[in-house]
């Protein structure tokens, strides 16, 4: 409900339901930062300075997919009360070639129709730079790289 809707409320005039759009109903906010449910630290990032920590994630990163580690100051499409766009995630955020080749595929999976663009800091410590095989992307890259090397193998079998 709207500041608009209350004001209206107050006087006792209600939306005409008919003139609201009816895609808005449908399409969720999309984030660009995949949601990552990992919470544990590691060992050699607990004591770090926030100003290093870019720095040592990517001496520490183990993934084949080379992530790239950056600051991300994500604004969103709302705006706040003061007119200025409202911030959709700010911090450290990764992206990589994984994350742009199958973001969207994982994206339409969870009910979005906007790709995942980056990963967050939690998500780069436990797949970037400790086991990849927890990465969801990863292992749909993975996948794919398997299928295809089977395929170029029954080709070249043939």
């Amino acid at each position: 409900m709207g500041l608009l809707d209350g004001i209206l409320g107050l006087f006792g005039k209600k939306e005409d339901p008919a003139s609201r759009s009816p895609k808005a109903d449908k399409v969720k906010a999309a984030p660009q930062v995949y949601p990552s449910t990992f919470d544990q630290i590691p060992e050699w990032a607990s004591s770090l300075d926030q100003a290093h920590i870019i720095h040592t994630c990517m001496q520490h990163a183990v993934c084949k997919f080379t992530p790239h580690i950056e600051y991300k100051k994500i604004m969103s499409a709302r705006t706040g009360v003061d007119g200025n766009l409202e911030p959709d995630y700010e911090g450290i955020a990764c992206d990589c070639g994984a994350i742009k080749n199958f973001g969207r595929q994982l994206a339409l999976h969870d009910g979005y129709v906007q790709s995942y663009r980056y990963v967050n800091l939690s998500h780069i410590y436990a797949c970037c730079c400790d086991k990849p095989r927890k990465c969801t992307f990863y292992s749909l890259a993975t996948g794919q790289d398997t299928d295809l090397g089977k395929r170029q193998r029954r080709v070249g079998g043939a």
